[in-house]
């Protein structure tokens, strides 16, 4: 579906990848990592300055118009509407662009418009909305057509919890219709439970391209346990710990689940004292880009 074959621009420097049909793929890593570069040298609104890329078999630069008829990509630096229309008539004009009938569009357009939450303002003209409205006006349009190829940067931005989850629930649909999808963010979270591939980029090198829970392992392994317990303060010098505290009767454990797992910490403990309360937790891949760890 999407092929780079040491492709070099801007930031991006010598990436490869295979994006087959059918994936959803994180394209995940700190602000100015190439994320957006990538994807608009995938739908060929640049050019690489070096290697070559294939996006649905088709050197994406040479053949834009072609490949906007079957793959959809949004950017909020570069407008997806009409700005003196009103939201219902920027839809209008795309219904007639795609030759898509009526039933269709209206079933389409009706149920993008509940989800998403633009029914509210389907009347207002594109340059009264707020950031917000027009990215999930902007989300409907690029969904109406069920594109076999979907490039989405930032896909949250703007979009409050009941959206984000609407929006989750479409992108999880698509792809279980035969859709691919290529969805940029800088937060893990957001996107890890559409896609079941990650791409993690640094520097505009590729750093990692794989199994979500492969890379949690590999650039997120710290786990942090809380014990309360009751009776003697248990003996930890032993143990491979990246901090320890106590605050009373409550320890604050922190260690790299790669060395140690949180099983074995607890065995430990529980032979030299009674616990009362265990809870753990993992940190997550953004807290470790966040912390510049990749």
């Amino acid at each position: 579906m999407i092929f780079f074959e040491h492709v070099s621009k801007f930031i991006l420097t010598d990436v490869s990848i295979h994006i087959p049909q059918k994936t959803a793929v994180g394209l995940i890593g700190p602000s100015g990592c190439g994320k957006t570069t990538f994807l608009k040298l995938a739908c060929g609104l640049l050019q690489p300055a070096e290697g070559c890329i294939h996006t649905m078999r088709l050197i994406p630069e040479r053949n834009r118009r072609k490949l906007g008829t079957t793959s959809g990509a949004l950017f909020s630096d570069i407008p997806f509407f009409r700005e003196e229309e009103t939201v219902e008539s920027n839809f209008q004009n795309l219904k007639i662009i795609h030759r898509m009938k009526g039933e269709l569009f209206t079933r389409e357009y009706t149920t993008l418009a509940e989800k998403l939450g633009f029914d509210a303002f389907a009347k207002e003209t594109v340059k009264q909305l707020s950031l917000g409205q027009r990215h999930r006006a902007e989300l409907g349009a690029l969904l109406l057509t069920r594109p076999k190829l979907l490039l989405l940067d930032d896909v949250a931005e703007g979009l409050d919890q009941t959206a984000k989850d609407h929006l989750r629930e479409l992108l999880i649909q698509r792809q279980a219709e035969g859709a691919t999808l290529v969805i940029s963010s800088h937060n893990m979270e957001e996107i890890s439970a559409v896609c079941d591939r990650i791409a993690l980029l640094d520097q505009g090198s590729l750093r990692y391209y794989g199994d979500r829970e492969l890379l949690l392992k590999r650039f997120a392994p710290v786990e942090v346990m809380e014990i309360c317990f009751s009776g003697n303060l248990p003996d930890l010098e032993d143990l491979p710990l990246a901090h320890c505290s106590l605050e009373q009767n409550k320890l604050k454990l922190t260690y790299n689940s790669n060395y140690v797992t949180s099983a074995e910490l607890l065995r430990h403990i529980l032979a030299q004292t009674t616990v009362t309360a265990v809870t753990t937790h993992k940190s997550g891949l953004s807290d470790a880009i966040c912390r510049n760890q990749i």
